[in-house]
Order: C-alpha cells, then sequence, then structure tokens
C-alpha cells in the first residue's frame, strides 16, 4: 500500500508538470519576458528569473523547497543590478526581478492614460496581474516555495499593496518595506482587481510577515503620514503615519498589537536607531517589525545598524525558520530606586553611550523609558550616571553636559582657501571635480568646511558596493562617477531622479545630504 501511494505521487506530479526550473548561473538570469509581457501595456517590460543550481527541479518532478523572492526597483530605477547583488545563489533562493514602466503603478501618473478610479481599465499596467502571471509560471515549472516581496520606495509601495491583496493569486507571505509605508486613502486605484490599498480579513487576505525599515526625518515620504510630492498633489493619496501602518499590520495578522523597543546605532541621521517588535503578540510564525532610522532620509534603508545594514533575505530566512525573533531587546530596566536625597540629582557631565559621543546625559533624558537602560564603553548604565534624566525622584531638570551639535550638514559658505601659483581665492564650490577633491579635501580645514564637495557629512555616505549601468552604455559605475566628471550637475540631473535607486544609493554624490 505504501508503495502503491509514493508511486501514485509521482506519478501525478509528473502528469501535473509542464515545464522544468532549469537552474542557472549566478549574473546571469533567465528571461520570461516574452512568456509574461505578451499583450501588456507595457513598453519596458522585463522579467528576469534567477535559479540557483540547487533550487531547479529534476525532470518533470516538482520538488517544494527554495523561497521565491521578488526585487522592486524604486520610481525611475531598474531591474540591470539585482543579477549581480540579490544574494539568491548563496542564499539558495529564486530571485525575480521585473521592470516597471518608470516605478510602478500605485499612484498617479502622468503616464497613464486613466483615471486612477477607472478599476477596468486595460491601457494602465496593472502591478497585481503582472505578479500574478508571474507567480503562477513559476509554479508551472516547479516553484512551489514561499512567495516573498522586497522593495524599496515605490517598489516598497507595491510589496505593501500586493500584501494587502493576498491571497490564492497572490501568496505573500511577507514582505520588506522600505522608506514608505501604507497608503490610509484610497481603499482601490488602477487597474484590475488586485488593487486594493489597506489588507482585509474580510476579503480573505492571510497573514503576511513585515520588515519595515524608514526614516523619521524623510523629505520624501513623510515618517508622519500625509501627503506626499510622488501623489502630483492629488491630495486623495494620503499615507497612514509609519507606527499607524505597522499597528494595521499586527492588527491584521491577528497580533495582540503591543510591542517591546530595541535601541541600535546607526551610521545615519542622529546615529540612531529603533526597533519596535510586534512579533512576540503575533500568531506563530509571524513576524512584524519596524526600523526607524531616527533622523533618517530617504536612503535610511542602506543605513547600517548595529554596523551592519539589514539583510532582506535573514528576514526570509528567519520566517521560513518559523518566526525566529530578531536582534535581542535590551536588558529589563532596573527595580525602582530607593528616594534619592536632595543635592544628589546632577547628570555625569562625562558620560558617553558605547555607540556614540553624541548619547549624553541629555539625548537620554529625551527617552529615558528606553535610554535609561543604555550604556558607557566601560559598562556604566546611564541609570547610573544620568540621575536627572533617569531617576524619577528627581524633581530637578537634567543638570547641564555638554552635548554636541547636531546640526544639519552644510558647508560654510564663508570659508575660502587659496589655490594654484597665482594664490586664487576660491570657496568650496570651486571643489567640482574628483581630481580637485583628491588634491585639497585632504586638507583638514577643506574637508571640515566643505563636508558637501568633500563627501565628510557625518551619517551620510554613499554606498560603496552600489553599481549601476549607463544609458545607452553596456557600462556600470559607482556612485562616486556622479560627481567626478567635468559635468556633475549634468551627470546628478541625469540620473539622480526622484525615488530612483540611484538617488537612495548615492546621496552624497547626488547632493543631497
Amino acid at each position: 500500500m505504501t508503495i502503491f501511494s509514493f508511486s501514485s505521487a509521482i506519478l501525478l506530479l509528473l502528469v501535473c508538470s509542464s515545464d522544468a526550473l532549469e537552474g542557472n548561473s549566478e549574473g546571469q538570469p533567465q528571461s520570461l519576458t516574452d512568456t509574461i509581457c505578451a499583450g501588456r501595456p507595457r513598453s519596458q517590460c522585463d522579467v528576469e528569473l534567477d535559479v540557483p543550481s540547487t533550487c531547479a527541479t529534476t525532470g518533470n518532478v516538482f520538488i517544494p523547497s527554495c523561497p521565491i523572492v521578488f526585487f522592486l526597483h524604486g520610481a525611475g530605477g531598474n531591474n540591470d543590478n539585482f543579477k549581480n547583488r540579490s544574494g539568491v545563489h548563496e542564499a539558495g533562493y529564486i530571485g525575480v526581478y521585473p521592470q516597471g514602466e518608470a516605478g510602478w503603478n500605485t499612484g498617479p501618473k502622468n503616464s497613464n492614460n486613466c483615471d486612477w478610479t477607472d478599476y477596468s481599465c486595460t491601457t494602465d499596467p496593472d502591478e497585481g496581474d503582472l505578479v500574478k502571471a508571474i507567480i503562477a509560471e513559476i509554479r508551472s515549472q516547479g516553484g512551489t516555495g514561499n512567495v516573498y516581496v522586497s522593495g524599496t520606495s515605490n517598489g516598497a509601495a507595491l510589496a505593501h499593496r500586493l500584501a494587502a491583496n493576498g491571497g490564492t493569486e497572490l501568496p505573500i507571505k511577507g514582505i520588506i518595506a522600505t522608506v514608505t509605508q501604507l497608503l490610509s486613502s484610497p481603499p482601490r486605484s488602477g487597474p484590475g482587481t488586485l488593487n486594493y490599498n489597506q489588507p482585509s480579513s474580510s476579503r480573505g487576505n492571510p497573514a503576511v510577515s513585515i520588515l519595515s525599515i524608514m526614516g523619521t526625518d524623510d523629505d520624501l515620504i513623510p515618517y508622519e503620514g500625509g501627503s506626499s510630492g510622488v501623489f502630483g498633489g492629488d491630495d486623495s493619496f494620503q499615507l497612514m503615519p509609519a507606527l499607524t501602518s505597522m499597528s494595521t499590520w499586527a492588527t491584521h495578522n491577528g497580533c495582540s498589537g503591543s510591542y517591546t523597543n530595541s535601541e541600535f546605532s546607526s551610521d545615519q541621521g542622529d546615529n540612531t536607531a529603533t526597533l519596535y517588535d510586534y512579533s512576540a503578540g503575533c500568531p506563530p510564525g509571524v513576524l512584524v517589525e519596524h526600523y526607524a532610522v531616527n533622523g533618517g532620509k530617504h536612503n535610511a534603508g542602506g543605513a547600517k545598524i548595529d554596523g551592519a545594514r539589514i539583510d532582506p533575505l535573514d528576514f526570509v530566512a528567519r520566517v521560513e525558520a518559523g518566526g525566529t525573533p530578531g536582534p535581542p531587546n535590551p536588558p529589563p530596566s532596573p527595580p525602582a530606586p530607593s528616594p534619592t536625597p536632595p543635592g544628589s540629582c546632577i547628570n555625569d557631565a562625562s558620560w558617553r553611550g558605547k555607540f556614540n559621543d553624541l548619547h549624553t546625559c541629555d539625548h537620554v533624558a529625551r527617552d529615558p523609558t528606553i535610554r535609561c537602560s543604555w550604556e558607557s564603553s566601560d559598562n556604566v548604565s546611564a541609570n547610573v550616571a544620568c540621575v536627572a534624566a533617569c531617576d524619577p525622584n528627581c524633581a530637578t531638570s537634567p543638570g547641564p553636559s555638554s552635548a554636541p551639535s547636531t546640526a544639519p550638514c552644510s558647508n560654510v559658505e564663508s570659508f575660502t582657501f587659496l589655490v594654484g601659483k597665482k594664490n586664487k581665492e576660491v570657496g568650496c564650490s570651486w571643489i567640482k571635480n574628483g581630481k580637485r577633491r583628491g588634491k585639497y579635501c585632504t586638507v583638514p580645514a577643506v574637508s571640515a568646511s566643505c563636508p558637501l564637495e568633500c563627501n565628510s557629512c557625518p551619517g551620510c555616505q554613499d554606498d560603496s558596493e552600489f553599481e549601476f549601468g549607463l544609458k545607452n552604455k553596456n557600462k556600470s559605475v559607482t556612485c562616486e562617477w556622479i560627481a567626478n566628471g567635468k559635468k556633475p550637475d549634468k551627470r546628478r540631473k541625469q540620473y539622480c531622479k526622484d525615488e530612483s535607486d540611484i538617488l537612495l544609493a548615492c546621496p552624497l554624490s547626488c547632493g543631497t545630504c
């Protein structure tokens, strides 16, 4: 009986399968473009399928194994570089790299033919149907693993939207959404039936694990929600506050809604990041995590948290493992102290947190619930050193400290220096290319006074590993190429467009610090 059942199962698999899922070498993905894009209103349509040999099916037998991860670029970006940097071959996952029409149709677009209220429109891109078709094609070839979506900016907006329409057609297990949140309105927008902007259990949307990363000072996508310039002035489109977006997902997923806070160091903004973790109150296997890069901008997705960037594939691995927790929470606060003697409510002006010299007692006092558990490099707790900030029995305000200024990075307008044999007096704007930067920015006074030209802004750095392809040329370059030419302003205008992957990865070279 056992042999018959096994043989019958294999026969069923052989009958049901139509194609085998072929493996490919790293950096040489397969094309699904002809299969997926035919007949769609898309002039730029392109779909790459990246299958490590370990994920290929054997003959015509389905082998349910590897997770399937969609990588979605931002507005104005492209899918050129995912094949070189997605990491799916090392992780043993299947990568999918679709190309949008100068972005994704998640809101008002000048290139659309129909109004966003015309759900029956057939001449504008239907993103839900596109992804649905890609998943169906991979399934037909034997890819039966869980489906995940990782997106940045406009790509993150689509990730949220796909998850909000999750179900049989869009079986999304988890998303990694960088620098954008859910819309609060409208309820639907754009073509098709998979066009809802918020999740709903009444439509049968299943629970979805969520990893979100946002900058609290994002000038393009406001952390506190509301309207954004990306919607072209259409006030029908409103963003939820970031934490409301996370609470919406937590509630939809059946979580309790409570969360824990953990503080980490960051290389952006004020050099701190806060993790809001709702997972403890969620059903088994569901993760809901949000990193707020405090003071971070629209490039916060590239921030290093405790020295390392958040890896989307690590999140996938944790969900696949049944919801393994992320970074540990800080130690619980000590018991309430005994009454403090009068005159002892004075902060230690020399105390600094172990991750950043800006973390003084004054900084702790701004959020004592979280920060009083911090320690210095020599393991002195803020609860001990920052008495006025942390002891509830102290009625006095925090004592004075010498916290440095955290003013935004900018050039010193009055600064000038002499160059050349004729001692020509110039200012920071004279440093226009890599040759001058290499010669003059090594001078401490120039570097300190001209941080925008010298790429010396603290907390704002280009992604040294990022590369992008030049238009109409079979050549890839790094961020430095933008600022090092004879006409950097022309290159910035051409490549550093709003919401583009290049702008996110190259804030210094694009001049957005």
